[in-house]
């Protein structure tokens, strides 16, 4: 890919965890993935149905008075950007899958949320994906990254590739599994 735009207006000025700007090649027909990075930190609400069974006890014990943990999002960029959208379309086809997984035990399993930006076209559309737990002594994140198909649905089969996240450096590092 030629360079890389600049960061669109939603990531200006937004706290962020780790920076970096990672290509992760076109996951999406028509538009490119561009990690940009760690969004946070966050608290977030223990799961009130938690019972201490996922992960180690010990480990989340100390966060259970105040009844949150910390957490974060990834934070991206789809370049170019979606153009415009009927607003009776559904957005489910411009979210790539994304699995995330981190060095040490989660806390509980962690679901996929997010976000993405209203659809105007440009250089660059904002999408978040998270809220996930983020374990103080975590060192490396993994984010496994699954393509859209021309059908507008991921394609669980086989990851596009995995981003690294060193969260002590705020370094990041794409390895593809599928060209693009």
């Amino acid at each position: 890919m030629k360079r890389l735009p600049a960061r669109g207006p939603a990531l200006q000025g937004r706290a962020l965890i780790a920076s970096f700007d990672i290509d992760c090649g076109e996951l999406l027909p028509g538009h490119r993935f561009v990690a940009r990075g760690l969004g946070g930190p966050y608290e977030l609400p223990i799961p009130p149905d938690w019972d201490g069974t996922d992960g180690e006890y010990e480990r989340i014990l100390p966060f259970v008075d105040r009844g949150s943990y910390p957490g974060f999002s990834l934070e991206y960029e789809l370049v170019p950007g979606l153009p415009p959208l009927d607003p009776r379309d559904p957005i489910f086809p411009y979210l790539v899958g994304v699995a995330y997984a981190a060095d040490v035990t989660l806390p509980w399993e962690p679901t996929d949320g997010g976000a993405i930006a209203s659809p105007a076209g440009g250089a660059s559309t904002h999408g978040s994906r998270g809220d996930w737990p983020l374990p103080p002594d975590a060192r490396r994140l993994t984010f496994s990254l699954y393509p859209v198909g021309d059908d507008g649905r991921v394609t669980w089969d086989r990851a596009a590739g995995d981003l690294e996240v060193d969260v002590r450096t705020g370094s990041a590092r794409w390895t593809a599994t599928i060209r693009s």
